[in-house]
């Protein structure tokens, strides 16, 4: 007589050890037997997906070391590895050979010069896409100088988003050798271009190559001309919206629509006195060299952040009205810089002015310390079950319907200098 096996629960933290287990110790069969029988609970279905991921990024920090062994068996005069090993592991994944090339890179940098990277993959606290996005940046570099960005970057990496990363990294290296970062960037504006490519049913793709004023100047205003045409009555959606603008703009609708770009520089690096990135709002760090051209342009529509050397900090201007002032709209995306949300990096300028107590509580106003930008998404999640508190201005601690809570400095990024 056959006994019906029974369906294990897993909702008590304490039988779930697989959630604090190294990654290469987590027994895979206990999550397949919750994944098949189990009864798991909102919070332990997330714990259980956390766990994967860490276990993932350790099997792909694996794949990366079996992959550098593969290319010593294919050696080549000149060159790490033969370019034809792309092929074989090509044709063995089905992959593309562009593919292939960019994983044994990869794999190949991680090995011989990002041991910290390719450490925090083995650990779990740095998936693919994030150890790719560091090593593409530092890709330049010596082994030696990369791995003194991966001792400022890297640290405090898992809770940080790709992008974050890239702008971390990309702010260091620049630091190491302002003047290296200025020669690659000349040399990219020389390579600047507008590319087309065929896309399916009558569709194509335009894209442009340009400096990154250039570009993010050019978005702001299709940006903005896109707002202003969504009403109530508009059906179309802003992405259809910003391309219809562009179209006009091109073909010869003229529009007097004016935006604002911010750059924020530190006011020595104005002066001249060091060469510490500057930061152009959504795009993230420049060399100071292009920041102090762009300052000192009489022609240029730039709004200009002197960040103070001594405090950083921006005077409160508290609103008892619901709708923000300019001033105070501007300050508080200049303070935070991007979306105040977990894991967002949507440009504040684009986001909504948000209250981070509800107006319509007995607490709510219109202030620094009671506001933030936060995209559509991030404004609308707290209508299901998320809360949010701003304990200091540009801090903002999130509550998930699980209970979880994430702490999130928008602009930790670029703290004012040390003096």
């Amino acid at each position: 007589m056959s006994r019906k096996r029974r369906r294990p629960e897993f909702t008590d933290p304490n039988k779930q050890p697989w959630r604090t287990l190294p990654p290469s110790w987590v027994p895979l069969q206990m999550l397949e037997e919750l994944d098949r029988y189990g009864r798991a609970d909102a919070d332990t279905a997330l714990a259980a997906v956390e766990t994967l991921d860490k276990v993932i990024s350790y099997t792909q920090a694996m794949q990366m070391r079996f992959m550098d062994r593969f290319t010593n068996a294919r050696p080549a005069v000149g060159a790490p590895f033969s370019k034809y090993a792309a092929g074989e592991i090509a044709a063995s994944l089905t992959w593309s050979v562009s593919a292939a090339q960019k994983r044994l890179n990869l794999a190949y940098q991680l090995v011989h010069e990002l041991p910290g990277t390719m450490a925090g993959m083995s650990h779990g606290h740095l998936d693919l896409r994030k150890a790719f996005t560091f090593a593409d940046q530092v890709s330049h570099l010596s082994p030696e100088d990369a791995q003194k960005v991966e001792e400022k970057v890297l640290p405090g990496a898992d809770s940080k988003t790709p992008r974050s990363i890239r702008d971390r990294a990309r702010r260091e290296v620049i630091k190491i050798d302002p003047a290296a970062a200025e020669t690659r960037r000349k040399k990219l504006v020389s390579e600047r271009r507008v590319e087309k490519q065929p896309c399916e049913d009558g569709m194509a793709l335009l894209g442009a190559f340009l400096p990154a004023e250039s570009a993010e100047a050019i978005y702001r205003i299709i940006d903005t001309i896109a707002r202003s045409l969504k009403t109530k009555d508009e059906s179309r959606t802003m992405d259809a919206l910003r391309a219809d603008a562009l179209t006009d703009l091109c073909l010869g609708v003229p529009s007097n629509v004016r935006t604002k770009i911010e750059l924020r520089v530190d006011a020595t690096t104005l002066m001249g006195l060091d060469d510490n990135p500057a930061i152009l709002s959504g795009y993230g760090p420049m060399t100071a060299q292009r920041a102090r051209e762009l300052a000192g342009d009489e022609n240029s529509d730039w709004y200009r952040i002197l960040t103070d050397p001594v405090s950083g900090v921006v005077i409160d201007h508290g609103r008892t009205r619901y709708r923000p002032t300019k001033a105070l709209r501007d300050l508080v995306n200049a303070r935070d810089q991007r979306c105040c949300g977990p894991a967002c990096n949507r440009p504040a300028a684009t986001c909504e002015f948000d209250h981070t107590t509800p107006f319509r509580d007995p607490e709510g106003k219109t202030a620094y310390d009671s506001a933030g930008p936060a995209c559509k998404f991030h404004n609308d999640i707290k209508e299901h079950g998320w809360t949010v508190t701003q304990p200091t201005p540009g801090r903002f601690l999130w509550t998930s319907p699980t209970g979880r809570t994430y702490d999130v400095t928008p602009n930790d990024e670029y703290p004012p200098p040390p003096f």
